[in-house]
């Protein structure tokens, strides 16, 4: 009995080591956050719209996938759902089809707010039809009480011709939160948003190089988009760019954040009055570091009215 006792703790001593090896190996494999499942669903989503949209007519993806208080920008803003059931059911076979993809973006850490950017392209359907049209897409997403995602704002820009995106199948950029701004000293998004709006009416530049992030991601209308603060403030300061030594009034209509206080939104107008005068329409993504500090992270400038909606 003393042997079959020994042999019996021996089989227990082992089989514990054993299943604390395996606990131990287990937590050494990457392990999914809430947020790296979050982006994984936008990504797939914003597929599944593109999809939904080619298969079915832009009226119908847009009533399908925007939130019910969802805007567009035609130009101005305007409730998705509303503009768009008016237009069901789409001419068949349609005249044109409209494909865009997701390549940049992120979500808050609680996995309830996001946002994704990336080219579009609509080519003709007819035997004389139009070359096709470019541009670039830029949307927030807030997932609503049944757990989908939803359109929250979604704003255009159309380029000059194709750029290195449009080939498309490129992997996608989740935009990392910064460690340290280091510049903004704002406590509140909404401070955020108010300090820059304050800035940019003295001069835009300034207003970039103290509140924007050293990897900015801006999308103006017109130009393909920029992917850092370096290249966007030397792009500001050349004569190619029509925002040289500029001024503007940008006046926010509403803003918004998570629920984990890490990322957030804000739109509105803007005019500027540079070597040329604009008016459109911004939509901003701010985020909070570590530090407890918003800073932009990425925005769209549009002044046209054609975009992907």
């Amino acid at each position: 009995m003393f042997i079959d006792f020994k042999l019996n703790y021996m089989h227990v001593k082992v089989a514990s080591v054993s299943n604390v090896i395996f606990f131990v190996a287990l937590l050494a494999l990457p392990q999914k956050t809430a947020a790296q499942d979050s982006v994984e669903g936008l990504i797939q989503v914003e597929r599944d719209f593109a999809a939904f949209c080619g298969d079915n007519g832009l009226p119908e993806a847009w009533v399908k996938f925007f939130a019910p208080d969802g805007l567009v920008f035609q130009p101005h803003p305007k409730n998705a759902q509303e503009v768009n059931s008016a237009k069901i059911p789409s001419p068949k076979p349609a005249a044109s089809t409209l494909y865009w993809e997701p390549y940049h973006g992120a979500t808050s850490i609680g996995g309830d707010l996001g946002f994704n950017t990336g080219p579009w392209r609509i080519t003709s359907n007819t035997s004389n039809g139009q070359p096709p049209q470019y541009g670039y897409f830029f949307s927030v997403w807030k997932k609503q009480p049944s757990g989908e995602w939803k359109v929250l704002l979604d704003l255009g820009t159309t380029a000059p011709a194709a750029g290195p995106e449009h080939v498309f199948g490129a992997e996608y950029d989740i935009r990392k939160r910064e460690a340290d701004n280091g510049k903004s000293k704002a406590e509140s998004l909404e401070e955020a948003d108010y300090l820059f709006n304050v800035m940019a009416t003295n001069g835009i530049k300034a207003a970039y190089q103290k509140m924007a992030s050293t990897n900015l991601l801006s999308t103006i209308n017109g130009f393909h988009p920029f992917y850092n603060k370096r290249s966007f403030l030397s792009w500001i300061s050349s004569e190619a760019s029509p925002y040289m030594k500029g001024a503007a009034i940008f006046s926010t209509i509403d803003s918004g954040t998570s629920v984990s206080q890490d990322l957030g939104y804000s739109y509105g107008s803007y005019e500027i009055n540079a070597l040329m005068k604009e008016k459109g329409y911004f939509v901003r993504i701010w985020r909070r570091n570590p530090q407890g500090y918003w800073y932009l992270a990425a925005e769209i400038l549009s002044d046209n009215v054609k975009s992907r909606s």
